[in-house]
């Protein structure tokens, strides 16, 4: 119950910012409503609020069919245009799934990377890539984007460099992966593909939570093959307790050309957030209503283009085939001052399967509570290749080192930086020097500077 309830308040959040802009159908908008849609019931609530923001941004011709008085197709001035079929009048809730997980950030083992910066093409798609067929886009049936997004990543990994186009069982990631439920999950599903997944058949999909059918034994074990890593893209610094938001957000986010050189140098794709939008056909969503959005949906990322002059993000969603063209739409990614068109990216994963070349691993546990003046070793085992950066080094002894000991004489956040000839992978702990006190004291020196953290 606690978890829906979540939900439900995630959708309101993102619905009641829309609704304040909200303007009242035209006639020729509404003369393409199917007669079973009630746009005033509360099961075509969202549909309503969605279709009202995408005439306002774009005009009545942003629907498919609708013509003026005089039978000439209504003014469209975006560049896609969406079907009003059963899929866009879906209940929002049984078509999305993401909740907010606010302290995700600070939980063991949470590691993020950049790639080596340089200039990518600006024209590719993992499909093009896929020498033997590219695997079948299907559609969830209930809050379970997270689940369906995180598989994605395995299929298309293994089409990319196996050559093999393998059904994998979603529904093992829904029951198996304690990350979430039919009615919504976390981004931390995809952290799953790490166990390698069952096929299809062993573990069909049901759309419920269904018990988990494997042992503990059996999943610890895994299936083959193991997806090798899934960090996060961009820099743990950006994360710090500094950068947070009251609402759990925070001041800074993922960058597009970082995005485009992890899913470019790992030939592997994104598993990304963003806020869900509707678009049929192969048009280029390029409304911008929305942007740095939490998001209240996942989704993989393949490929972007510069076809109309900006960055296309080329976005594989678990919508069926009807959904963009036969279930991959493009989006414009950023509006304005780089800004993410739709949140799409502000938290994204690169599910790397078999990079030519393999970053440092320097996942932490996150929190280290110790007596006054104790020490504790900190950090990632000592690598060939790699070289460390802390920040701050304050408490330290013997900064460079991957794997230092901390004896800090106050709460201090230490952020590891290791680089080697694929990029940097950067995480974060907390050394907590304060006996008999739970949880985080008030005052905790960062990167950023101290701060006042409320416990």
């Amino acid at each position: 119950m606690k978890t829906t309830g979540v939900f439900i308040s995630v959708l309101f959040a993102f619905s009641t910012r829309t609704i304040v802009i909200a303007a009242n159908l035209p006639s020729e908008v509404l003369k393409r409503v199917p007669t079973s849609v009630d746009l005033e019931s509360v099961r075509h609530r969202f549909s309503k609020i969605e279709l009202e923001q995408l005439v306002k941004d774009c005009g009545s011709g942003v629907v498919k069919g609708a013509v003026n008085s005089v039978g000439v197709s209504a003014n469209n001035s975006c560049s896609f245009q969406v079907e009003l079929d059963p899929l866009f009048f879906e209940p929002l809730k049984s078509k999305t799934g993401l909740l907010v997980e606010k302290d995700w950030a600070y939980q063991d083992g949470v590691q993020w990377f950049v790639p080596v910066e340089r200039e990518v093409p600006s024209n590719f798609d993992l499909r093009e890539m896929m020498v033997n067929g590219i695997p079948e886009i299907k559609k969830q049936q209930c809050g379970d984007c997270w689940a369906w997004s995180s598989h994605h990543g395995l299929e298309i990994a293994r089409a990319v460099h196996d050559g093999k186009v393998v059904d994998h069982s979603v529904q093992t990631v829904l029951s198996c992966s304690r990350a979430g439920s039919c009615n919504g999950g976390y981004m931390k599903a995809v952290d799953f593909l790490l166990h390698g997944l069952p096929e299809e058949a062993d573990f069909p999909y049901a759309a419920y939570d269904k018990q988990c059918k494997y042992s503990s034994s059996l999943l610890a074990t895994g299936w083959e093959p193991k997806m090798l890593s899934t960090p996060y893209v961009g820099d743990s610094k950006r994360y710090s307790l500094a950068k947070r938001k009251p609402n759990g957000n925070f001041r800074e986010g993922t960058k597009v050309k970082e995005m485009m050189a992890a899913m470019y140098d790992s030939k592997g794709p994104l598993v990304v957030t963003v806020a869900a939008y509707s678009i049929s056909g192969d048009g280029i969503y390029n409304s911008c209503s929305s942007i740095n959005s939490s998001g209240n949906h996942m989704v993989a990322v393949v490929g972007c283009d510069n076809s109309n002059g900006k960055t296309n993000a080329h976005v594989w969603n678990s919508w069926g085939k009807t959904h963009g063209e036969n279930g991959v739409s493009k989006i414009q990614w950023e509006c304005g001052d780089a800004k993410l068109n739709r949140g799409l990216g502000v938290s994204a994963k690169v599910v790397q399967y078999k990079p030519s070349c393999v970053p440092p691993d320097v996942a932490q546990v996150y929190l280290h509570e110790i007596k006054a003046g104790e020490s504790v070793k900190i950090g990632a085992e000592q690598k060939t290749g790699v070289t460390c950066q802390w920040a701050p080094i304050e408490g330290l002894i013997d900064p460079t080192s991957c794997s230092p000991l901390a004896k800090p004489n106050r709460t201090t956040e230490y952020h590891l930086s290791a680089t080697n000839a694929c990029g940097t992978a950067s995480s974060m702990t907390l050394v907590s020097p304060w006996a008999n006190e739970k949880g985080l004291p008030h005052k905790v020196l960062t990167p950023h500077g101290e701060i006042i953290v409320m416990k």
